[in-house]
């Protein structure tokens, strides 16, 4: 199904200008992507320029829809359901009694989470498998066991509170920031703390929280350091943050260009590769940023840009590009797994000294 892309552009009274980078400040920068459309949602006006910062290598929309207009990018932006079962959850799939067993011995062995649950060898499925032990940890955001059960994991951006369910079953106190509304209400009918609104806004206690995950939110922001420097501030010493976004040195992102489906214009304001992200972190004042095992997601890039690239609405199925998409992710992925800087999104955990 072809679909047209919105021509109009973006009101010049709801545009502002960035100039300089907005991680590290530099102006020395490059045009990387130019006559960008919304070709994921088609419910954003405009074609979008991306610049490459040449100190940091960040790349950043300039320029772009102030805060006070940008939520009319979402209008079309995801669907509202309540959350899926997760095979982590109690209770949700016990069809997967057994896989949740040979997991829970994983995370017992590499992440000390304690469980009566586990099978006993279970840990042997993953030993000699990176494959499967770069899924098992994206499956928990890499998070270790928490220290009592007063540990409180903040996710922003939290949807409709999956993670936080699997976070609650892990032990830890979760609750959660979310932009939209109705996702956050979903999450609240499960018993969720969650804040309606932004980072900038909400209540964050003073060095109170364990953890911080933030799984495609940080491109989401108009002033990503500020947020990490909230959240920093709110993360006790030694506390954790966990960060995703697409990653702008992908294979992807090389192969199709404007129809790269990370780029996402003009929701995706800032955008990183491995460096860029740690260079963010660091400004923020976290420490021991580490790159960790991708998310192994190359199919989903690669069939949804490859709808895009000919015009085609990527979230109407299509079983022969589906296919041809994971046989070709299956060799991205294997390839990401030893380099992680290339995978279609990076992974990244850091810590408030």
């Amino acid at each position: 199904m072809s679909l047209p892309i919105q021509e109009d552009a973006w009101p010049d009274q709801d545009l502002e200008p960035v100039g300089r980078c907005p991680v590290c400040g530099d102006g020395r920068r490059a045009v990387w992507r130019e006559q960008v459309t919304d070709a994921a949602f088609r419910a954003a006006p405009g074609r979008w320029t991306l610049w490459r910062c040449q100190a940091c290598e960040t790349a950043y929309l300039d320029p772009r829809p102030t805060a006070a207009s940008i939520g009319r990018a979402y209008s079309r932006y995801y669907t509202h359901a309540e959350p899926a079962k997760n095979f982590l959850v109690p209770g949700d799939r016990p069809d997967l009694r057994f896989k949740r067993a040979i997991h829970l011995s994983h995370y017992r062995r590499d992440y000390g989470h304690p469980s009566d649950e586990a099978f006993p060898l279970g840990w042997l499925a993953f030993a000699w498998s990176p494959w499967r032990r770069a899924r098992a940890g994206q499956f928990i955001r890499h998070l270790p066991a928490p220290s009592t059960r007063a540990d409180v994991l903040l996710d922003v951006g939290c949807g409709d509170g999956g993670f936080l369910r699997v976070a609650r079953a892990l032990g830890y106190q979760a609750r959660g920031i979310e932009f939209d509304p109705v996702a956050a209400a979903t999450a609240q009918r499960e018993g969720f703390e969650v804040f309606v609104g932004g980072v900038d806004d909400a209540p964050l206690p003073d060095a109170g929280l364990a953890q911080v995950s933030l799984s495609h939110v940080i491109e989401h922001l108009h002033d990503p350091v500020a947020a990490l420097r909230r959240l920093h501030q709110a993360l006790r010493p030694g506390g954790r943050i966990w960060l995703q976004t697409p990653n702008i040195d992908s294979r992807g992102a090389e192969r199709f260009g404007v129809a790269w489906r990370g780029l996402e214009a003009p929701r995706h304001l800032v955008m990183f590769n491995a460096a860029s992200l740690m260079t963010a972190l660091r400004h923020a004042g976290f420490v021991d940023m580490r790159l960790m095992p991708p998310q192994l997601d190359a199919a989903f890039y690669i069939e949804q840009s490859t709808a895009m690239a000919a015009g085609l609405d990527p979230y109407q199925g299509d079983r022969g590009r589906r296919r041809a998409a994971r046989r070709e992710g299956k060799a991205w992925d294997r390839d990401a797994l030893k380099h992680p800087e290339h995978a279609e999104s990076i992974t990244v955990v850091a810590r408030r000294p």
